[in-house]
């Protein structure tokens, strides 16, 4: 885990030390920081039972080259009655298309890694690193020159030491502000 998280860094700084103009989705901007609230179903294996879960995400975004972006994505779950910190770290790549001068479309791809999943707010230990896959596809609406509203849809799937634990469908709601 400690590996993998030192690699990602290391990713993320070679990245952010690339030349990124003419990388932005908003002219003159090449970052964007977001973060949305997301409401969703959990449907597990094991089990016919399906959860509704509500969790933060927060997420920096790099432009790299015209619409396309790579966003880090971070989830950390502090229980209150527990001395375990869940964390999920997702990278994700996101191509932006440009519709019209307020509305950009995007699609995205990513991988995660983590100590734990999230849950109504709680971190479930599973013993072991997990690993998330996710797609999605939503839009960003434009409000004023820095700053859009956010709504986009997420398919996920997790695995813990290469067996299938769970597939979730996120819906979320949230803003980004470009700089």
């Amino acid at each position: 885990m400690k590996k993998a998280c030192g690699v990602f860094i290391l990713i993320l700084f070679l990245l952010v030390s690339a030349k990124t103009s003419s990388a932005q989705a908003v002219e003159g901007k090449r970052f964007e920081f977001s973060t949305s609230a997301s409401m969703w179903n959990v449907k597990y294996r094991w089990s016919t039972e399906t959860r509704t879960v509500f969790n933060v995400p927060v997420r920096i975004g790099f432009f790299l080259f015209k619409g396309l972006e790579i966003e880090p994505e971070v989830f950390l779950t502090i229980p209150e009655d527990s001395d375990y910190t869940g964390i999920l770290f997702l990278g994700n790549l996101v191509y932006n298309f440009k519709a019209s001068k307020k509305a950009i479309p995007f699609i995205l791809g990513g991988f995660g890694i983590g100590n734990g999943l999230q849950e109504f707010s709680i971190a479930e230990d599973w013993g072991e690193s997990v690993t998330a896959l996710n797609f999605g596809a939503g839009i960003k609406f434009l409000v004023g020159s820095s700053a859009a509203l956010r709504i986009e849809y997420r398919f996920t799937k997790y695995w813990e030491a290469g067996e299938y634990l769970r597939t979730d469908n996120n819906i979320y709601v949230g803003f980004s502000v470009f700089f």
